[in-house]
């Protein structure tokens, strides 16, 4: 059990040195030098590492350590494409839904994601953009198509801190959902697929621009 422990703690650590830039993109990095930074031995620490490699996070090399990948123009192309694919789907099903299912949920993403938009830590407005998205794709209640996705978020989880940095990037966004969840309870698939386009396409322009 402490084993386990030891190998989520460490997990979380480098991930928080990433989405802090403290472990800058492109450069190598040691393994012993975080592991004394972070107090932890090398074997859970070398377990965190991998899984972020599984991850498409970082880029182990043998004998020298470990790189953060960096995301271009063109990776965070191919990620958004297959996201307009799956979200724009699954908001379309929705909507095609929405007298027979409770809506409620939605709305109380979007009440959670204006109740920390003006925090200072950026992290708690990325995990309510997040859980807005993921409910979403999950009410197609297709494990397969939740799994492909679950994975896509990982790869662009620590780049999206970036992304809502200034307060008025998370007002856009929360406005962006809130058209989402009106074209879904309006039972427009077209609407609500063309609006999970638009917030995507917004999300992906703001990106590219950061990746220069």
């Amino acid at each position: 059990m402490m084993k386990i422990a030891l190998q989520d703690l460490a997990y979380q650590k480098c991930r928080e040195m990433i989405e802090k830039g403290l472990l800058t993109p492109g450069e190598m990095h040691s393994e012993s030098a975080i592991s004394k930074e972070l107090g932890i031995s090398r074997t859970p620490l070398r377990t965190a590492i991998q899984r972020l490699e599984k991850e498409g996070i970082v880029t182990r090399l043998p004998q020298r350590g470990f790189y953060v990948n960096q995301f271009g123009e063109k990776d965070i192309e191919e990620l958004f494409a297959i996201r307009k694919a799956i979200e724009g789907f699954a908001a379309e099903s929705l909507a095609k839904r929405a007298a027979d299912i409770d809506l409620g949920v939605y709305d109380r993403h979007l009440a959670s994601q204006a109740a920390v938009s003006d925090a200072e830590d950026v992290r708690f407005f990325v995990e309510a953009d997040r859980s807005f998205h993921v409910d979403i794709v999950s009410a197609l209640e297709n494990q397969r198509l939740i799994d492909i996705y679950a994975d896509l978020r990982q790869s662009i989880a620590l780049i999206a801190v970036r992304r809502f940095k200034l307060s008025r990037q998370r007002e856009q966004s929360l406005a962006e959902h809130r058209a989402i969840v009106k074209a879904i309870r309006r039972g427009d698939p077209a609407a609500a697929r063309e609006a999970v386009y638009r917030h995507l396409d917004s999300a992906m322009e703001l990106l590219k621009k950061q990746a220069i």
